[in-house]
């Protein structure tokens, strides 16, 4: 079985970018966003949904890219699946379920819902389910210098296409407003909440804020801390036999543009006697 080929098209509208101009630092940040999050995703899409923070390369996958056309700001990208990815997922249903994922995970880092519509991207969905929250939290970095150019003129809008299909996403001054943090506070302070979902295997999970009044996804500030870690499962464990679970938890807020509290960070959490 050979390896796959599947292009994506990122294409800028609006602005200067309809003369096929941009400045050079927001082109240069807008083509190097581009190329973090569609390794990110390859990556992700090719080893089991690891998600790697650090800029490097994908493995499983190499993504190349076209020159510029000439008239527009269009930007083609090519990923090349090697040949053990492609056994992996199937010749007949990779490019599918890649899109399908690309979409999942990038509509989810600029808070936009999307259901999963191949099988084998709800069954990731379905077994880890924290998964998505953990990506998005990665890709927000990306995301924002792919916002570059929307940044400096709210004009500009920019699309994801695939070739042949269509635009399937669209970025905008409010996308860029989601993946901007205004606040990564540094004080901490204590809220009423208890834990609803926890990855054993990272520092990821999901809490029920009695503040905000509703789940918002968390990272551990120290995820080696067992006695921290062990109090995260008893509250996610007394909630699910049918108690409250309720914790005290000694967080920091991160915050979005809008003012809107993207995720905590735990540094401690305290029984409630």
């Amino acid at each position: 079985m050979s390896e796959k080929e599947i292009s994506l098209i990122f294409r800028l509208e609006g602005g200067i970018a309809d003369e096929g101009l941009l400045d050079v630092y927001d082109a240069a940040n807008t083509i190097y966003g581009l190329a973090r999050a569609v390794n990110l995703v390859s990556h992700s899409f090719a080893n089991d949904e690891e998600v790697r923070k650090k800029n490097q390369s994908a493995h499983g996958a190499k993504a190349f890219i076209h020159s510029s056309k000439k008239g527009c700001f269009e930007e083609q990208i090519d990923i090349r699946f090697d040949q053990k990815t492609v056994q992996k997922i199937g010749h007949s249903v990779l490019a599918n379920t890649f899109w399908d994922y690309l979409n999942w995970t990038w509509h989810s880092a600029v808070g936009f819902a999307y259901e999963p519509k191949t099988s084998q991207v709800k069954k990731i969905s379905e077994k880890n389910d924290l998964f998505i929250y953990e990506i998005s939290d990665a890709l927000e970095s990306p995301m924002q210098l792919a916002h570059r150019a929307i940044a400096h003129d709210n004009s500009i809008r920019a699309f994801l296409s695939r070739p042949r299909v269509g635009d399937s996403l669209e970025l905008t001054s409010a996308t860029l407003d989601y993946v901007s943090i205004r606040e990564e506070q540094t004080q901490t302070e204590y809220i009423l909440g208890n834990i609803t979902r926890v990855n054993v295997l990272s520092q990821f999970g999901r809490l029920f804020s009695d503040e905000e009044g509703r789940v918002v996804s968390f990272e551990l500030a120290n995820p080696d801390d067992k006695r921290v870690r062990g109090l995260a499962l008893k509250s996610m464990q007394s909630h699910n036999e049918g108690e409250t679970g309720k914790m005290h938890l000694k967080v920091t807020k991160i915050v979005s543009a809008q003012g809107v509290v993207k995720r905590y960070v735990v540094h401690d959490i305290l029984e409630i006697v």
